[in-house]
């Protein structure tokens, strides 16, 4: 998987979804190589936030409150992927699409890169520009779900897989704000 090629995958069902379909990385090696590393992302920046914009928004948080807080955060964030995965293979079913546990997971596993990716806002310590990343990466995975139901799943009309990208999306804020309560709540009752 080359990241260089997720600017493409967000704009074509084709471009990067191609050699996903081609190579069909067995889901280990997707999450060895893509999902662990960009998913550490995230809780090092909780770290990292605990000296910055974080102290200043939770300044009676200790580090051992930051340290468990990122903790959480990557567990859940481990747990999501693959319940990210099963609701894509659910809504693929439901529209009569492939129902492949396989290319679900390879979808759950490309659409949070933008999310993982901006974590990275938190080294501008502005909340507003962390939001703002946070939200445009928000739309980008939405995208991301498109394309890949589309090209892997085989969902051929573009209305359904608008239709399952919204939904699916829709649960992933619901998942996205979950990861965000479980990682501020060690900073709020320790």
């Amino acid at each position: 998987m080359n990241l260089m090629q997720f600017p493409q995958m967000l704009v074509s069902t084709h471009a990067g979804w191609d050699e996903i379909e081609r190579r069909r990385p067995e889901m280990g090696t997707m999450f060895l190589r893509l999902v662990l590393p960009l998913s550490l992302l995230p809780p090092l920046m909780i770290l990292y936030a605990s000296t910055g914009v974080g102290a200043s928004v939770f300044p009676d948080a200790s580090h051992e409150n930051w340290l468990l807080a990122a903790m959480l955060f990557f567990v859940v964030e481990h747990l999501s992927v693959p319940l990210m995965a099963g609701s894509i293979r659910e809504a693929a079913i439901a529209k009569g699409a492939s129902g492949n546990l396989h290319d679900a997971y390879m979808v759950a596993s490309i659409s949070p890169v933008p999310l993982w990716l901006s974590s990275l806002a938190l080294f501008f310590d502005q909340p507003w520009l962390v939001v703002m990343f946070a939200l445009l990466a928000l739309a980008a995975s939405g995208v991301l779900v498109h394309h890949g139901v589309r090209r892997l799943l085989r969902v051929r009309e573009d209305v359904d897989a608008t239709d399952m990208a919204v939904q699916v999306t829709s649960l992933g804020v619901l998942a996205w704000l979950l990861l965000l309560a479980v990682g501020v709540l060690p900073l709020w009752l320790l």
